[in-house]
């Protein structure tokens, strides 16, 4: 692969969405990764748009959210555990599969899960 000439900064963007079978007690979070180098205001192909799936199996998922207007409505603490749970996950695969790529001085950031939470797609 071809080296670059310049050092690219890179912009990340982290967004999730959440959904839910509340039969089987089944949670899927979907978290987007977006990453996009950027060299002298331009952008360059790199990093790209990722969808990664995370799915819980919760034992007594009907202790973590109340019915409200006919759905659900899942407690914070909740889906902020389930979602820092799989963010963290997602860190330890980006920083495995980039690491021998031309995205291994890539690290995905620590971020404040509530943060996260306000990220919906």
């Amino acid at each position: 692969s071809e080296k670059l000439e310049k050092k690219p900064t890179y912009d990340i963007n982290i967004a999730h969405n959440m959904m839910h079978n509340l039969e089987k007690e089944v949670v899927k979070i979907r978290l987007f990764l977006d990453v996009s180098a950027v060299i002298d205001e331009k952008t360059i192909n790199q990093g790209g748009n990722n969808e990664v799936d995370f799915f819980f199996k919760i034992k007594d998922l009907k202790d973590h959210y109340q019915i409200n207007n006919e759905k659900p409505l899942f407690s914070g603490v909740f889906v902020c555990t389930l979602l820092g749970i799989s963010y963290s996950t997602l860190r330890g695969m980006v920083f495995t599969l980039w690491k021998d790529t031309f995205l291994s001085s890539i690290i995905l950031p620590v971020i404040a899960v509530p943060d996260l939470l306000k990220s919906k797609k």
